[in-house]
């Protein structure tokens, strides 16, 4: 196992569940100090249980959603511990729903979680990071932040900007010493999926975390999985016309997944075979 995160001083938001749970776990199996972020006190609690023996667990109850909130989180990460080597802006909620039924009290409690959450984060950690001239920003974007499924338009809205948002971020800190790394994950076993079935392509949060950590590690911009995913990508960057086939196919079949009352959320595999 890779010494990389040893001594390291990380914050993982979401940290009390599914995959910045795995993450936060696997980190803390590597000698990482890690601060476990939940927004519940009651997820936070669990958590302290969960991880009860490990001494470099630190844990936080924190609204993301409030920039004064996650202000408190870092500065009490860097006054008890002295620095900031890693954060994991991975807390976020998912939405896949008939736009055309979207309430703007979805649109906001979306954009305020899965963005706004993300840019509080940068922005109180960047400081620390420039001081230190050192240090890794992780954000948790999605598949559906670089491919645009359907009925995920809230959703994608979000992850889109918080995949561009890193990349620039990358150009701009690198002559800095600043890291930035976008991580992409399709369907992953999680609670995201609660009320719902958990689609038959979805990888465990633990295969999610090694993989998350494999690219942090190596400084990867974007870091997809599973693997038959980011192989879906490249084919579409090469062949746009396949990309329209699919995505309309994949609509109608979400379409009629509405209109039965049955969700359609798995990745339909079947659909790259599709001729012209």
């Amino acid at each position: 196992m890779s010494d990389a995160f040893t001594d390291k001083i990380a914050i993982v938001t979401g940290g009390t569940s599914g995959i910045g749970y795995a993450v936060a776990e696997e980190l803390l199996k590597r000698g990482a100090t890690v601060w476990v972020i939940g927004s519940r006190k009651e997820s936070v609690e669990k958590a302290k249980a969960a991880f009860a023996a490990y001494r470099n667990a630190r844990f936080a109850a924190v609204d993301v959603t409030v920039a004064d909130e996650v202000k408190g989180m870092i500065d009490a990460c860097v006054k008890k511990d002295g620095r900031l080597d890693y954060l994991f802006n991975n807390a976020g909620i998912g939405m896949t729903y008939p736009t055309r039924h979207l309430t703007l009290d979805m649109w906001k409690k979306a954009i305020d979680l899965n963005l706004w959450g993300v840019v509080y984060g940068v922005h109180f950690a960047l400081p620390v990071m420039l001081a230190q001239k050192s240090g890794h920003i992780v954000n948790t974007s999605s598949i559906a932040g670089i491919i645009a499924p359907p009925s995920q338009a809230v959703y994608c809205a979000t992850k889109y900007a918080v995949t561009g948002m890193t990349e620039a971020l990358r150009y701009e800190f690198f002559d800095e010493g600043i890291r930035f790394s976008t991580v992409c994950p399709a369907n992953v076993a999680t609670a995201i999926f609660t009320g719902t079935e958990i689609p038959k392509d979805a990888i465990p949060a633990s295969e999610a975390a090694q993989i998350i950590l494999s690219g942090v590690e190596k400084k990867e911009s974007l870091i997809i999985f599973p693997e038959f995913v980011k192989k879906t990508y490249e084919r579409f960057l090469a062949d746009p016309a396949l990309k329209e086939r699919f995505m309309l196919e994949y609509a109608r079949r979400r379409n009629a997944g509405w209109a039965r009352g049955v969700p359609y959320l798995s990745f339909p595999e079947d659909l790259l075979e599709m001729k012209p």
